[in-house]
């Protein structure tokens, strides 16, 4: 049986489990779980007058994370050596730095996209929205360019 302190958790557990939230945020929420919901929602944009309780689960993610990693006892102590190697230094600042650019460019990308990852990859994925399914590709392959390129030397 999985438990809440394990290293990893069955893909097919944590899979039924996504699933069934999907569909309770769905009933309850009328609106699927689409974290950049909640930055427009803070941003006052117009869209996100329905978004308020997905702040929410913005803040579920940090603390489900915090949660997840204190119990398997998994959490990192410092900075990566994969950042440390790419951008030829350690120094925090830096890191800080490339770190704001990328969560800049993220929250960009989520906006011209209609939604971000976890939106697209979660709800709109699962309901079939083609739209959902080219971001969430498009998405992916991005991560694999960027991994590879963190990976040479």
């Amino acid at each position: 049986m999985m438990k809440p302190r394990d290293r990893v958790w069955s893909p097919y557990v944590a899979g039924i489990i996504l699933g069934v939230l999907v569909v309770l945020a769905l009933v309850a929420g009328g609106a699927a779980p689409d974290p950049s919901a909640g930055f427009r929602a803070v941003a006052g944009a117009p869209d996100g007058v329905h978004g308020w309780w997905q702040v929410a689960l913005l803040g579920g993610i940090v603390l489900g994370a915090f949660w997840s990693a204190t119990l398997s006892k998994s959490r990192r102590q410092g900075q990566s050596r994969v950042w440390a190697a790419v951008l030829g230094t350690a120094e925090p600042r830096r890191r800080a730095e490339i770190a704001f650019a990328g969560g800049f460019l993220l929250l960009l990308g989520t906006g011209l996209a209609g939604g971000c990852l976890i939106g697209h990859g979660l709800a709109g994925v699962a309901q079939l929205a083609l739209g959902s399914v080219v971001a969430f590709a498009a998405m992916a392959l991005g991560g694999v360019v960027a991994g590879e390129l963190m990976r040479r030397p």
